[in-house]
């Protein structure tokens, strides 16, 4: 019903809207012609319509609730009702695998949720979270696959939960989620990423120049062709989501490892024709810690949503490795 009225106060707003200008039309028109009794009726009936015009801009900017999705109003009950659309109207359980710390092991949590055919699973999670469950915790920010923030596990695959679509996701009306098993667990869907981000940092993934104030007094530009830039730009869309070290076999069962992210980083900045770290950083990944414990499984670049190849990135490393070692450049017993 409210939709209804809200309909009709638009359709009257906007033929106010559009009658206005013509009666003031009619009025200049009767004017020139000369024609007096008409245009002091249309001057007559401008004055009402200005009115209703003013009451129904009034009724249709304060009289009415805005309908937004739940993530957007920040998880507010009334918001979550836009993903109960009449456009679809299927409903699917989100089975969440939540950890119980009162006895030390993972249980299934179930809820219901109505969807349509353009929800995403971190949709689906924050209706669940503001209808049924707000202990529910789930990190996500942009909601667009930008900020790598939303990473879990839906259906056994490591995946941005913005990114995915719930109703294609659901087998036999039910979308499994948990937790990403090669982080440390924080709360139900959240993990902890220093030590990711630590790997990262430790392998020095900068640009490096030997001039540092050349940043800040930079005599000239670097310039650079297509070849040289494709050989190091592929490789630096990463948005440091975790999905690939998620995926990674190696990651997952060897702890010292440092994982393709840090990995293909270290490709990335090697390629890159202005960086002056030379063999250096090769040095620093040739163990089984580094380049050599890859076994080139490939779900990592599988798992990439920005399309980012780090197995390939860690097969040209090793390349590069041999490269040098073969030419002599790595320093003495390295």
């Amino acid at each position: 019903m409210k939709s209804e009225h809200a309909s009709n106060y638009i359709f009257l707003l906007y033929g106010s809207i559009a009658g206005i200008p013509l009666l003031m039309i009619l009025y200049v028109i009767f004017r020139l012609i000369g024609n007096g009794a008409a245009a002091f009726a249309a001057e007559a009936l401008l004055v009402p319509a200005f009115f209703v015009f003013g009451i129904l801009s009034f009724i249709e900017i304060f009289g009415h609730e805005e309908s937004v999705p739940a993530a957007s109003l920040l998880l507010k009950a009334e918001g979550a009702q836009y993903h109960e659309g009449t456009d679809s109207g299927k409903s699917v359980y989100l089975n969440v695998k939540k950890f119980n710390p009162a006895k030390g092991q993972f249980e299934r949590f179930s809820y219901k949720v109505k969807i349509t055919r353009f929800t995403s699973v971190l949709d689906a999670l924050l209706t669940a979270k503001a209808k049924h469950d707000n202990t529910l915790s789930i990190r996500y920010s942009c909601r667009m696959g930008t900020c790598g923030s939303c990473g879990m596990v839906v259906n056994g695959k490591p995946v941005l939960a913005c990114q995915t679509n719930a109703l294609d996701s659901s087998k036999d009306g039910a979308v499994e989620i948990g937790p990403m098993q090669a982080h440390p667990l924080l709360k139900d869907l959240a993990t902890n990423f220093d030590e990711f981000f630590e790997e990262h940092k430790s392998v020095d993934s900068t640009l490096y120049r030997r001039n540092r104030n050349e940043k800040y007094k930079a005599r000239k530009v670097f310039d650079m062709d297509r070849e040289e830039m494709e050989k190091f730009l592929p490789y630096s869309y990463c948005i440091m989501c975790g999905l690939c070290q998620d995926a990674c076999p190696v990651s997952n069962s060897n702890g010292n490892f440092l994982g393709p992210q840090a990995l293909a980083q270290v490709y990335r900045y090697h390629a890159d024709k202005r960086d002056q770290k030379g063999t250096e950083r090769l040095e620093e990944v040739d163990s089984l810690s580094g380049a050599w414990g890859c076994e080139f499984a490939g779900a990592c670049s599988k798992a990439c949503p920005k399309g980012v190849d780090p197995a390939s990135a860690i097969q040209l490393l090793k390349s590069e490795i041999m490269k040098a070692k073969m030419a002599g450049k790595f320093k003495e017993g390295a």
